[in-house]
């Protein structure tokens, strides 16, 4: 169960970063956004092929999807900068979560 919503809130997160990203709109900013889409990309992939083998499709589509409105509200509320440093924090928070993921031990 912890494992599952530890999964979880990584995808969120790693979704959050890739989705904001689209909503940037600066040059230099969109610059500063390729680090973390890309490992949010690839760990994302990585996570979301394991957490749908081992908890279903259901909590990866659900996981995929909630970042969307939260992005919309959030692009619409805050600038650009304040969206670049929601993108860094979302992306440390989802390594953080997908650290103690990948700590879990391995079913047997």
């Amino acid at each position: 169960m912890l494992e599952g919503l530890t999964y979880f809130a990584s995808l969120v997160l790693f979704g959050f970063v890739v989705l904001a990203t689209t909503r940037v709109r600066h040059d230099m900013l969109i610059l500063a956004c390729i680090p973390p889409v890309f490992v949010a990309l690839v760990m994302g992939f990585v996570m979301a092929i394991y957490a749908g083998g081992r908890f279903g499709i259901p909590l990866v589509a659900v996981a995929l999807a909630l970042p969307f409105p939260a992005t919309w509200q959030l692009a619409r509320h805050y600038s650009e900068r304040d969206l670049l440093i929601l993108i860094f924090l979302a992306w440390a928070l989802g390594m953080v979560f997908a650290l103690v993921a990948f700590g879990f031990p391995d079913p047997q």
